[in-house]
């Protein structure tokens, strides 16, 4: 007798979540289900995996061997799904796409319109993140590939560019009496950024070879209406994506200038997924058709 891949699910579960009933919960069933399972795969491997605390549930080394192989299986079952679904028919069932918040506003409205009358049997799932969280979710497969933001370090993963952007910079009518503006025009300690986390900042600062005072005052925030609103009230200059710069987006008060330099301050979108996942070839017909 062998495992089963769901009794494997709930050990991976149960590693993620230290308990019996968060983990029962993330595979949708009962805590009961969840401890026989457990309890019938010690009984077949002939090993305990798991430590019953009383406060928190812990795996045995044996259980931490029995994970990275279980999640090995896992992950070559789907990929046996996935390869089987698109040697059926491309561009078909669910897919599973991460987005970051500073993209996701502005380019899924115009692209899902579209994305689903091209692919009618394509089922696209969405998932907002921060960028690192995103990249960890497709190690772990519980995604399929993500649309961010580059230049980003993304180890083991394919990159597909689709477009370059610009940056433009947002201040208020009172602050400036020309239609351009230069990197060197921007003064650090009067920019307000998104808080850390967030890689349009770093892409931001990278883009214009800025340092940020230590010693100024946080004014980081969460979003970019919550910084717009900050713009407008007078409390700095903010580095708007071009994506973002459309007039239903920006408040009124606010004066939008490009930047003059022979290199202005860009950043790159595009689509990545892991190296030789089966369905690549769906990826790169979904990455041609948004670019």
């Amino acid at each position: 007798m062998h495992p089963s891949l769901r009794q494997l699910e709930y050990l991976i579960a149960l590693q993620e979540t230290g308990s019996f009933s968060k983990a029962a919960d993330q595979c949708a069933v009962t805590q009961g289900t969840m401890s026989i399972g457990i309890k019938e795969l010690e009984t077949i491997l002939g090993q305990t995996l798991v430590n019953r605390g009383k406060k928190a549930v812990t795996l045995t080394p044996f259980g931490l061997e029995t994970i990275e192989i279980a999640k090995e299986i896992l992950a070559q079952t789907d990929a046996l799904t996935a390869r089987a679904r698109a040697l059926k028919e491309p561009m078909s069932g669910p897919l599973r796409l991460g987005i970051i918040p500073t993209i996701a506003p502005y380019m899924l409205p115009e692209i899902l319109p579209r994305v689903t009358q091209e692919f009618p049997k394509l089922e696209l799932q969405l998932f907002e993140d921060l960028t690192d969280k995103l990249l960890e979710k497709l190690n772990k497969n519980e995604i399929d590939l993500a649309l961010l933001a580059f230049p980003y370090e993304t180890p083991n993963m394919e990159q597909h560019i689709l477009f370059k952007e610009k940056f433009y910079a947002a201040l208020t009518e009172s602050q400036t009496n020309t239609d351009t503006i230069n990197i060197n025009d921007l003064e650090p300690d009067k920019l307000l950024l998104l808080e850390d986390g967030h890689c349009m900042r770093d892409h931001a600062l990278s883009a214009c070879a800025l340092q940020i005072p230590a010693t100024r005052k946080t004014f980081s925030a969460t979003g970019l209406p919550t910084i717009l609103q900050m713009v407008r009230e007078g409390l700095g200059v903010t580095l708007l994506p071009e994506m973002a710069c459309r007039p239903d987006v920006i408040p009124t008060g606010i004066k939008l200038l490009p930047f003059a330099d022979a290199i202005p301050p860009t950043r790159q979108i595009g689509l990545c997924w892991r190296t030789n996942d089966p369905r690549q070839k769906d990826y790169t017909t979904l990455a041609e058709f948004i670019a």
